[in-house]
């Protein structure tokens, strides 16, 4: 295995936190940025700097001369988190850029690729049908123009894991529509290895759909997930015969640009 680098990530969230984790059981000294501070973040290995991206002075604060030392970084933020979601990714691929970063990696999302019924590589032209999905697309092209020898763009599915399922929200519902669209999904776990092996890896600017190889239809893996978890089965409407993309990969790291 290539060596491991130190690593900084932005969102140590649901996917930040146990990629973070991965990174330094690997070796990695890892740097953490946050909005605030809890309790579960207290005895966690890594270096952890407490701000707000969405003030103003935010950039100019002295700890960011430290991430200098990780020459690795990992965006994970989603565009919820701030409201100039294109302004925020400017600044920091600046600030990369200023501090030398060989290696950026942004988890976008296959959501770019629209709903349309079709089959979706990384040759496909995106078609993002809403606010969310233009704005990962506008920050997919703002990362792959910045002067940072390695650039990988993740477009993930449907993250999911027994501790986070989206089948609990569905849980007893009757009559839902779309049971036969496909699904595009990634569990947690190989989310953080597609992420993690993406690091050890640097080799230009590529883009990489991170998806399941299986794509049952949403009924078949809906009830499956519920039976598995043990709560009650949803109900799809059986007249919906609405379709839905296939999202894939054309190779283990995607396509080189």
């Amino acid at each position: 295995m290539n060596p491991v680098p130190d690593c900084g990530v932005f969102g140590l969230g649901y996917l930040g936190r146990p990629l973070a984790q991965k990174c330094y059981e690997h070796g990695s000294r890892v740097r953490a940025l946050k909005r605030s501070l809890t309790s579960d973040d207290i005895n966690l290995p890594v270096a952890l700097d407490i701000a707000d991206l969405n003030q103003a002075d935010v950039f100019s604060k002295t700890f960011w001369q430290h991430w200098r030392q990780h020459p690795t970084w990992f965006f994970l933020l989603p565009p919820s988190s701030c409201p100039d979601y294109a302004g925020l990714l400017g600044k920091i691929v600046r600030l990369a850029e200023t501090l030398a970063v060989r290696h950026l990696i942004f988890s976008s999302s296959t959501s770019v690729y629209g709903d349309s019924v079709r089959l979706c590589d990384e040759t496909s032209p995106t078609d993002p049908q809403t606010e969310s999905a233009r704005k990962i697309a506008a920050a997919e092209q703002l990362l792959l123009a910045a002067d940072v020898p390695h650039i990988d763009i993740i477009r993930l599915g449907g993250l999911y894991s027994a501790r986070r399922h989206p089948v609990s929200r569905l849980a007893g519902k009757t009559k839902l529509k779309g049971g036969k669209q496909p699904v595009n999904l990634i569990h947690e776990n190989e989310a953080v290895r597609t992420l993690f092996q993406t690091a050890l890896n640097p080799n230009g600017k590529r883009i990489k759909n991170a998806v399941a190889a299986e794509h049952p239809t949403r009924a078949v893996f809906y009830r499956s997930e519920a039976a598995k978890l043990g709560i009650p089965l949803p109900e799809f409407d059986e007249s919906d015969s609405g379709g839905g993309k296939i999202v894939n990969t054309v190779s283990e790291y995607g396509l080189s640009l």
